[in-house]
């Protein structure tokens, strides 16, 4: 009697735990699949664009560093002591004075250059109006001319002139001739030794030390005109066909994260043993934002892709071998896969399964599953992208 209670019990025990594991089994099953058809608990932040059709422009890359396009290097030109009225970085306007040679020589020589000069030139007017006030030479009077008789001709031929009055006082001012000439060289000389900008621009490099004897030849300083900058982009060979000149080029200074928009102003056709020339591309820098010197990658349009859905180069994603971009509707994040044609550094094509005007996302969707819910936190950046 005993051992059969003990056998019910033993049975009562088993039935039970069975059925508490078999509970226990399918009510975690029915979790778990609760849990898969629960959406994210919370909607993924993301930024998006609208796509829209355009013109894609293509480029190929070169590189090359800032030049600016007017450069004076000014070296002494006469002896003496420097006195430099400027500091490196300055502004100036064009003829402001850069700097000063302390020279006597020249100076003196000028003063007596244009003493002389002004001696021949009141002299030069008292014989003018002598000429004037003449009526008639008398060609026979023998205190007129010279003994030789070949200087007495010459002297004969200029009366005469006078006496007819083929020669006027535009002739007689030749007598000033070699004096003038003396003040121009001495002139030109002086000036040597006080020199000014020629144009407005920037005070480069200043090499002489303040007060130093110079003797000609020696370096002082240098200005520059960085209003407008210009690029030596290498090319190869094989696409300098492409290049046309006035066309699109894109900057990227290695020094900041801007860009900048210049125009090929020119393309070398010597080919250099390495099969490279370059082009020149030239910038405005009215702004000041740019210095020569600084190394820039360089992008050179070389064609336009016309009327084309496109967007942004990361709103495009791989996955399993195949491209596609999550497109927002209803708060959703949708797959949609999609063929793509040429880029940019910037911008895609897509050939289709993409309309212009959809909300396509390009931030926050790395993560993101078929149909995730989405929250759009689009700011003032990616409005400006859209436009």
């Amino acid at each position: 009697m005993k051992k059969k209670i003990i056998v019910i019990i033993l049975v009562i025990v088993v039935l039970a735990l069975a059925a508490g594991a078999w509970f226990l089994f399918f009510n975690k099953k029915s979790q778990e699949a609760e849990d898969k058809s629960k959406p994210l608990a919370a909607p993924v932040p993301v930024k998006t664009v609208r796509s829209w059709r355009g013109d894609l422009p293509l480029y190929i890359s070169s590189s090359g560093k800032l030049e600016a396009i007017r450069v004076n290097d000014y070296i002494a030109e006469v002896t003496g002591n420097v006195n430099i009225k400027v500091k490196e970085g300055q502004f100036v306007q064009q003829g402001t004075l850069l700097f000063t040679i302390d020279n006597p020589t020249y100076q003196i020589n000028y003063e007596k250059a244009l003493l002389d000069y002004k001696k021949a030139y009141i002299q030069y007017l008292a014989i003018s109006e002598d000429v004037e006030s003449v009526e008639g030479f008398a060609v026979e009077q023998k205190d007129l001319y010279s003994d030789d008789s070949e200087v007495a001709k010459i002297q004969q031929d200029v009366v005469e002139g006078l006496q007819k009055g083929t020669i006027t006082r535009e002739r007689i001012k030749y007598r000033l001739g070699e004096q003038e000439l003396a003040l121009k060289q001495a002139l030109e000389n002086y000036k040597k030794c006080s020199i000014r900008a020629p144009f407005s621009g920037v005070v480069g490099k200043i090499a002489a030390k303040q007060g130093e004897y110079l003797q000609a030849g020696s370096a002082v300083l240098s200005i520059a005109d960085i209003t407008r900058l210009r690029i030596k982009a290498k090319i190869l060979v094989k696409d300098i066909n492409q290049i046309r000149e006035g066309a699109t080029a894109v900057i990227f200074p290695v020094v900041s994260d801007e860009k900048y928009t210049g125009r090929v102003y020119s393309v070398n056709p010597l080919i250099y043993d390495d099969n490279s020339t370059y082009a020149v591309v030239e910038l405005d820098n009215r702004n000041g934002d740019l210095y020569p010197g600084v190394f820039c990658d360089v992008l050179l349009q070389v064609d336009l892709i016309r009327d084309k859905v496109l967007v942004p180069k990361e709103a495009v994603l791989e996955r399993d071998g195949k491209k596609l971009v999550f497109v927002v509707k209803n708060g959703l994040g949708y797959w949609t896969y999609v063929d793509v044609g040429p880029e940019n550094y910037q911008y895609i094509v897509i050939e289709d399964k993409l309309d212009a005007g959809e909300e396509v996302i390009i931030e926050g969707h790395y993560v993101l599953n078929h149909k995730a819910a989405v929250t759009v936190v689009n700011g003032e950046d990616t409005a400006a992208e859209e436009e």
